[in-house]
C-alpha cells in the first residue's frame, strides 16, 4: 500500500505519512517496548497521535494522505462532525492469495 500512497504523493502532491515508517521509527528508537508482532498494540499506541496529527492538518486547511493498517475500524468516532466532513477514508482489503 505504501507504493500506492507513494503514487498519490506524486500525482496530488499530497503529502503521506506511512504508519509503518512511525512504528518502525519509534520500535528502533527505543520509544516503546512493543515489536512489529503487537499489530493491536500499535493501533493502540500509534493512532492517538497520528489522530491528533490529523486533526491538525484539517485546522490548517491542510492534506495528507496517511496510509497503514494501524487505522481501528471506528476511526470516526474519534472525529466530531467539525472534521468528519473533511475526511475521506478509503480501506483495501487484500486476500492471502493477493500478489
Amino acid at each position: 500500500m505504501e507504493k500506492l500512497a507513494q503514487r498519490f504523493l506524486e500525482k496530488l502532491q499530497i503529502p503521506y505519512l506511512s504508519m509503518d515508517h512511525l512504528k518502525m521509527g519509534l520500535i528502533r528508537s527505543g520509544y516503546t517496548s512493543l515489536t512489529v508482532e503487537d499489530d493491536e498494540g500499535l493501533t493502540d499506541y500509534l493512532w492517538p497521535v497520528v489522530r491528533e496529527m490529523l486533526k491538525t492538518a484539517i485546522e490548517n486547511k491542510q492534506h495528507v494522505i496517511v496510509e497503514g493498517c494501524y487505522i481501528p475500524f471506528d476511526w470516526q468516532k474519534d472525529f466530531t462532525s467539525e472534521y468528519l466532513p473533511k475526511i475521506r477514508y478509503i480501506c483495501l482489503a487484500m486476500s492471502e492469495t493477493y500478489y
